[in-house]
């Protein structure tokens, strides 16, 4: 099995390339240019650097979200013609999940989050490996409260972090802890690890879709303006 990771879901473009359960490559890239221009030259590089040719493909992965919704629609509509292109199928990965794979620590809180904007985060938990909390989009105070529920210490990482760390010590104090800078913006290789855990859920091209805990600010704005008439 020789696949192929996307993420483009968050600030980070990210490509890897594993093969039978040994990563062979992987990049991250943040720059002013934005994932539709990175990311194909990323995909080259990668299958150039790690000695595979697209038809070595089984599989193609892609963060499907939580996210941006035009990063991740970009990731999503590359994995797709990618996959059509060599007949292969497609992995979807939740981000959120991918993030927690990055790091276990037993009895320990680990506690993705992103910035959704709008003054909410999307996040979950995941406790001794097992998933605690479902993904949801929140106003960070009422995420916080979620954990209140758990003795254990929360272990905030991803690339919601910088944004909203000093939000998260006012409320949590000491008991806030965070994890290194390298997980703050985890790379596509986790991405890999949790699509091997899950290769049974596999779907064709067509089937791959965007993760949306909400509906983008554009619908958003036009139901609000229809609710208002």
């Amino acid at each position: 099995m020789t696949i192929l990771a996307l993420d483009t879901s968050g600030p980070v473009c990210s490509v890897a390339v594993m093969r039978e359960g040994v990563l062979l490559y992987e990049a991250r890239v943040i720059n002013k240019l934005t994932h539709s221009i990175n990311l194909m030259p990323m995909v080259e590089d990668a299958l150039q650097k790690s000695g595979c040719e697209r038809k070595d493909l089984t599989h193609i992965a892609a963060v499907i979200g939580p996210g941006s919704f035009t990063g991740v629609r970009i990731g999503v509509a590359v994995a797709q013609g990618l996959a059509r292109g060599l007949g292969i199928s497609c992995m979807p990965v939740n981000a959120l999940e991918a993030m927690a794979k990055a790091i276990f620590i037993k009895d320990t809180l680990v506690c993705p989050i992103r910035d959704a904007r709008a003054g909410q985060v999307y996040g979950a938990t995941f406790l001794n490996g097992k998933r605690v909390m479902d993904d949801c989009a929140l106003k960070l105070d009422a995420y916080l409260q979620q954990l209140a529920k758990y003795k254990e210490t929360p272990m905030f990482l991803g690339d919601g972090v910088p944004i909203l760390k000093e939000k998260i010590i006012a409320a949590l104090g000491e008991k806030a802890v965070f994890a290194g800078p390298s997980l703050l913006q985890p790379g596509a290789a986790f991405a890999l690890e949790l699509a091997m855990d899950k290769a049974d859920d596999a779907v064709q091209p067509e089937q791959l879709m965007p993760l949306y805990l909400r509906a983008p600010q554009a619908e958003r704005q036009r139901m609000e303006q229809s609710d208002a008439r």
